[in-house]
């Protein structure tokens, strides 16, 4: 069930704020918001279950905007919560204009733009004749207001009204002269940072190693090779008579699991307040055989990658001078972007971006196995619609932070015999290609980017058709 079921329910005032979506073509004369309700039907969302991303004029190309030959009209992205969605929820808005007293109501569509984390995205349209057009006088178009109210119907008959950005019960969305818009503000309803995941290798070899990141408020994943116990694997007609049980406990909170992990990996939650795990295994048979596999009675131990309580100063550096890796007075800030050209190709020694973390207690004293602790990696665009990820090394200690360096030669798209995916444009009249990609790191799960869901920027230059020997396009 979404957690929708438990908002407390809003008095009188419910049903004053803006959002929208739809296609228009479900468009209806409808109440107005609600007031005066006693809160048993309509509620308030201020729990990022729906929320009016953006909604403006939808442009013509030229300049301009687009019309119904009258009137323009207005789109934009409404999103609902996966837990919305996965209930079969559709959002709707309901909107006013000008001195004309009468609300309409429309459906949003399913969006095939990218939606934000933890969300679904449907596009809102407005298009009906009570909207603002070309024709209006100047002194009409400045008085222009519209007011906006997006929702999603419940299943019990109730509405669950988008009060995430205007918080009033008496708010509503409103656009007014002269954009007539409402612009994406990425403060509200931020993408989750969403549970890590991590995979305990137990290994036939008798080995075991982590895989990814065992983070509080995750998943992890047991996969054992039965062959490590054995014992007593005793079969009957092909039917094992026998299983292994994995013990798993995570610390401080002494939470205790049970898996079955005979031919199964089960995967299970990190409790939220976990900062290590211990697990061991037995086994046993229907003859009486018992057997364990429990690091000689001392379990195995895993610790939890919490994540960092700051990841910043973001720099990058194309020199040919090696003195220095990250920071010097040529480094550039890492929010307005970078240029890997010919000369930086050929001729730079250093070709860094480098960022620092700081974790009270982990990054403030020298430690051999800082490696292990933090799980650093860089997030690539290396398609259009495909993120490749690579490891990202330590390079030293600043005061109390650990700084890392990435060497971006070893994604450069128009390296030696390598064909990007990425699209190519040529530029400066054509002497030129180039290719940009987006690009975040994550440290222990937690992300280092511009924005939520935003990603920085890299423009990556070579001389026109270098490369078509062996890379047509």
């Amino acid at each position: 069930m979404m957690r929708i079921v438990s908002l407390v329910v809003a008095t009188a005032t419910v049903g004053c704020l803006a959002s929208g979506g739809s296609t228009g073509l479900t468009e209806s004369s409808t109440e107005g918001p609600l007031v005066g309700v006693d809160g048993s039907l309509d509620q308030a969302d201020r729990s990022c279950n729906v929320v009016l991303r953006d909604l403006a004029r939808a442009g013509n190309g030229t300049g301009g905007y687009q019309t119904d030959g009258s009137n323009w009209f207005w789109t934009g992205g409404l999103e609902i919560s996966n837990a919305a969605a996965a209930e079969g929820l559709v959002p709707s808005a309901l909107y006013q204009a000008g001195s004309d007293p009468t609300w309409h109501e429309v459906t949003a569509t399913a969006s095939t733009a990218a939606a934000t984390t933890g969300y679904s995205r449907f596009e809102l349209k407005l298009d009906g004749s009570s909207l603002p057009g070309p024709g209006m006088s100047a002194t009409a178009l400045a008085n222009s207001k519209i007011q906006v109210v997006p929702f999603i119907h419940l299943a019990g008959g109730g509405r669950l009204f988008d009060h995430n950005r205007n918080l009033g019960d008496l708010s509503n969305y409103t656009m007014t002269s002269p954009e007539l818009a409402i612009w994406k503000d990425t403060t509200v309803c931020a993408p989750p940072t969403g549970p890590t995941s991590a995979n305990l290798v137990f290994a036939a070899d008798y080995t075991q190693h982590r895989d990814g990141v065992l983070a509080p408020g995750g998943q992890v994943t047991i996969s054992y090779a039965k062959s490590r116990l054995a014992t007593c694997a005793s079969t009957q007609g092909g039917i094992p008579q026998y299983g292994i049980t994995a013990w798993v406990k995570f610390l401080p909170g002494n939470q205790l699991q049970t898996l079955n992990v005979l031919d199964q990996t089960p995967t299970i939650a990190v409790p939220s307040d976990a900062r290590s795990v211990q697990v061991w295994f037995e086994t046993s048979d229907v003859h009486g055989c018992h057997a364990y596999d429990s690091n000689n009675g001392a379990n195995y131990a895993f610790d939890a990658a919490v994540a960092p309580q700051w990841i910043g100063n973001g720099t990058t550096l194309f020199s040919r001078d090696t003195s220095y890796k990250c920071n010097t007075p040529g480094s550039a800030p890492i929010a307005s972007g970078f240029s890997f050209d010919t000369w930086t190709r050929q001729r730079a020694a250093i070709t860094n971006t480098c960022f620092e973390v700081y974790q009270p207690g982990l990054t403030d004293h020298d430690d051999p196995d800082l490696w292990q602790k933090l799980d650093v990696e860089i997030h690539v665009q290396t398609a259009p619609t495909t993120w490749t990820t690579f490891p990202v090394n330590f390079d030293s200690r600043q005061g109390n932070n650990a700084r890392f360096a990435f060497n971006w030669r070893q994604v450069d798209p128009f390296r030696d015999y390598y064909c990007t995916a990425m699209p190519i444009t040529p530029v400066s009249g054509g002497q030129y290609e180039s290719a940009q990609l987006g690009y975040y790191f994550t440290v222990n799960g937690a992300e280092y980017r511009p924005e939520p869901g935003a990603s920085f920027a890299a423009t990556f230059v070579d001389y026109l058709h270098v490369t078509d020997a062996y890379c047509p396009h």
